[in-house]
C-alpha cells in the first residue's frame, strides 16, 4: 500500500512538474528542486511518461492530415489515442488511463489539436481611469497599457497582430523573424521583428523608439464621394454635387532608438530627435513634453484625472506646450495651463473644464 501511495504521489509530482515547465521558465530555486526531484528513479520515470504522452500529442499536430483530423473526428484519432492509452496504461490502470488521455488532449493537446482556432482567437485587455496595466503575451512580449486605454491582440503562425483600440501602450517584443509583430491603429501599422517601442493614438498617432528598428507606414484612404457641400452653395440642377477625397499613398519611415512620428489620415510628419531615457516616461508616472500640442497634453490627462479637460476653440489644439509633471500632480495642471498659455479656464459642474481662448467670451 506504501509502494502505491509512493508511486500516486510521485505521478502528481511529475504531472505539477510537467505543467509548470510548459507554463513559464523555471526560477532558479525551482530548477534546482526540479533536478533534485528528477534524481529518484520513480520520479523521472514517472515524468518520462508524461513526456512519452506530450511527443504523441506533437505527431498528431505534425500529421499533414491536420485538418481533415479536426473534422474527421473519432477515425483519425483512433491510432494516437490508442498510441496514447499504451503510454498511460504503464502508469496508470486502462480506464483511468483513457481518462487521462482525453484530459491530457483537452488541457494540453488543444494547442496542438485546434491550432487555427486558437490562432484566430482574439483577446481583448483594457485599463480604467488612473490605471495601468503589465501584460504578458503567449510569445513571451511585454506591454504596458497605459490609463483608459485598450488593446486587442491576435496571434497566427504568420504574423503577431495588437490593435490599439485607444489610449496608449509601450511595447517590449520578443524577436522572432518569422512572425513579424504590428500595431494596427485606423491610419498607421507599425512593424517590428522585438524592439521597445511606444505608440499613443489621439488625433494623431505618436510612435516613440526607445531601442530598436520600427517601421511606421500610414494606412490607404481611398478616394470617396461625399455630399458635404452646405445646401446654399448646392447647384441649381438635379444632380447632387460630390466632392472628391484624394486617395493618400502609404508613406513607409523607419525609425531607430531615440526618434518619433506623427501619422494622421493626412499624412507623415517629418522624424523628430527625442531623449531615448525619456520615452514613455509615463510609465514610472512622469509625464515630458517637449513641444507637443495642446490637445495630445489635454487628451493625456484626461486619462489620468476625473471629469474632462475640452478644449472650446480649434485653434487652441495646436498651441504648443513645453512642460513636465509627476503624476499626482495631475490635478494642478489645468492651473499651470492657465498660467503659460493664452487661456482661460471656466469650470462646470462635475469636474468638467473647458479651455478657451484668452478675449474670447463663451
Amino acid at each position: 500500500m506504501a509502494a502505491g501511495n509512493s508511486q500516486i504521489r510521485a505521478e502528481d509530482q511529475a504531472r505539477e512538474w510537467f505543467m509548470l515547465r510548459h507554463e513559464r521558465e523555471l526560477t532558479a530555486r525551482e530548477t534546482a528542486d526540479f533536478d533534485a526531484w528528477m534524481a529518484e528513479p520513480e520520479h523521472r520515470a514517472s515524468y518520462q511518461q508524461l513526456e512519452e504522452i506530450d511527443r504523441s500529442l506533437a505527431a498528431i499536430a505534425a500529421s499533414a492530415e491536420g485538418a481533415r483530423m479536426r473534422r474527421a473526428g473519432e477515425g483519425v484519432l483512433n491510432k494516437p489515442m490508442q498510441a496514447l492509452t499504451r503510454a498511460l496504461s504503464t502508469l496508470l490502470s486502462p480506464v483511468p488511463a483513457m481518462a487521462f488521455a482525453c484530459t491530457l488532449l483537452l488541457a494540453v493537446g488543444v494547442v496542438y489539436l485546434s491550432p487555427l482556432q486558437q490562432d484566430q482567437a482574439q483577446t481583448t485587455y483594457r485599463t480604467e481611469l488612473a490605471q495601468s496595466r503589465e501584460i504578458t503575451l503567449q510569445d513571451g512580449s511585454q506591454i504596458t497599457l497605459g490609463a483608459d486605454s485598450e488593446i486587442a491582440t491576435r496571434f497566427t503562425d504568420a504574423e503577431r497582430t495588437v490593435e490599439l483600440v485607444k489610449g496608449q501602450a509601450f511595447f517590449t517584443v520578443s524577436k522572432d523573424r518569422t512572425r513579424p509583430f504590428l500595431v494596427n491603429t485606423p491610419t498607421t501599422q507599425v512593424r517590428v521583428v522585438g524592439t521597445r517601442f511606444d505608440v499613443q493614438r489621439g488625433d494623431s498617432v505618436k510612435v516613440t523608439v526607445e531601442e530598436g528598428i520600427v517601421d511606421v507606414t500610414r494606412h490607404v484612404v481611398n478616394a470617396v464621394a461625399s455630399n458635404t457641400q452646405p445646401d446654399n452653395t448646392r447647384s441649381n440642377n438635379t444632380s447632387s454635387v460630390s466632392q472628391d477625397v484624394p486617395s493618400l499613398s502609404p508613406r513607409a519611415v523607419r525609425l531607430t532608438a531615440g526618434q518619433q512620428v506623427r501619422v494622421n489620415p493626412r499624412g507623415v510628419s517629418a522624424i523628430t530627435s527625442v531623449d531615448a531615457n525619456e520615452v514613455a516616461s509615463w510609465r514610472r508616472g512622469k509625464f515630458i513634453y517637449r513641444d507637443a500640442p495642446l490637445s495630445e497634453v489635454v487628451a493625456d490627462a484626461n486619462r489620468y484625472r476625473p471629469g474632462h479637460i475640452v478644449l472650446g476653440a480649434p485653434e487652441l489644439s495646436s498651441l504648443r506646450v513645453t512642460a513636465s509633471y509627476s503624476r499626482d500632480q495631475v490635478q494642478s495642471l489645468v492651473a499651470m495651463l492657465e498660467e503659460t498659455l493664452p487661456v482661460r479656464v471656466y469650470r462646470e459642474p462635475g469636474n468638467r473644464v473647458v479651455l478657451w481662448p484668452k478675449g474670447v467670451d463663451n
